[in-house]
């Protein structure tokens, strides 16, 4: 039997065909940039510190990152990180001691951290990295001049005046194992007026407004300062520390360890005052995240090409 010959047309098809296969084989053995998932709540200081481990993260490795900022509250950034919808995310002492472990109360710092970090790694494959070196601890204020016209200046002296102060909290606080109930049995009093469920971008205006009286915040929170509030002394140590660090997946580490690397160099680096002073820039500067974290970044000789 005579072979057959392929026509012009057809060794043409072939020879593209074989290139095609060729170029897949090519793209199939060259590596693809890694993309990292940075996420964060829905607050301000959340924000900033998710840019502060984006910008880090693109100034000093290859990898590519994606920013999932502003999810809604602990348990969707908790689930989507178990879940492999985001990779890190800044997380608090206290918040993974009570709210995502469920258990008590451990008032020393370290200890608090190391119990987080142990059953983190336990449990889910989850790693707490250096914490930042800030503690933003749950807090009630109240306005200067009301508290020290009523004499107020501790969580105990509220309960000399729970028959007319109005308090207003945020939904999460009013849910949470460290929040309202517990808050009440520990140092036995409530409110006759039931507080009322607001946002947390909404409380400030309330308590400058005189519409409530009493509002829970967080102790580096710009807008104590911004609106001449006062915090009042957690007199019975109720509130956990709050020391905020990375919560990072296991197996971006495994694959790429220098993540570790690079975002432990901001332990320590951020003091209360200096947050305190970022989420002031970002409320009542009107500033976006983005810029307050990437000044704050180059003044600590943290990003190539802005330092100072």
């Amino acid at each position: 039997m005579k072979p057959t010959v392929a026509g012009p047309r057809c060794r043409a098809r072939m020879v593209l065909g074989a290139l095609l296969i060729a170029s897949l084989l090519v793209g199939c053995g060259r590596r693809q940039p890694d993309v990292v998932v940075v996420g964060s709540k829905n607050f301000t200081e959340q924000k900033i510190l998710g840019e502060m481990f984006a910008q880090m993260l693109e100034a000093h490795t290859d990898l590519k990152v994606e920013r999932k900022l502003g999810l809604q509250g602990t348990l969707v950034c908790f689930s989507a990180l178990n879940k492999g919808e985001l990779d890190l995310y800044p997380e608090y002492t206290g918040t993974g001691l009570t709210a995502i472990l469920k258990e008590k109360v451990i008032p020393d710092p370290d200890k608090a951290y190391q119990r987080v970090k142990s059953e983190f790694e336990r449990q889910w494959g989850l790693a707490w990295l250096d914490p930042l070196g800030f503690n933003n601890t749950y807090t009630l204020t109240m306005r200067r001049e009301q508290a020290e016209e009523l004499g107020i200046a501790t969580i105990s002296d509220l309960k000399r005046y729970t028959d007319r102060l109005r308090p207003g909290f945020d939904h999460e606080f009013m849910a949470r194992p460290d929040g309202y109930e517990p808050l009440t049995e520990a140092y036995g009093f409530r409110f006759e007026q039931p507080p009322k469920g607001m946002d947390p971008g909404l409380m400030y205006r309330a308590i400058a407004d005189k519409r409530v009286d009493v509002i829970d915040g967080f102790a580096t929170d710009g807008r104590i300062p911004a609106f001449d509030l006062v915090i009042l002394e957690d007199d019975k140590d109720f509130f956990p520390p709050y020391f905020a660090a990375p919560l990072v997946r296991r197996q971006l580490l495994e694959r790429h360890p220098e993540v570790a690397e690079v975002l432990n160099l901001l332990a320590d680096k951020i003091d209360d005052e200096a947050m305190r002073g970022m989420n002031y820039q970002v409320d009542e500067k009107h500033l976006s995240p983005r810029q307050v974290a990437g000044d704050f970044l180059g003044k600590q000789g943290l990003l190539p090409g802005k330092e100072g």
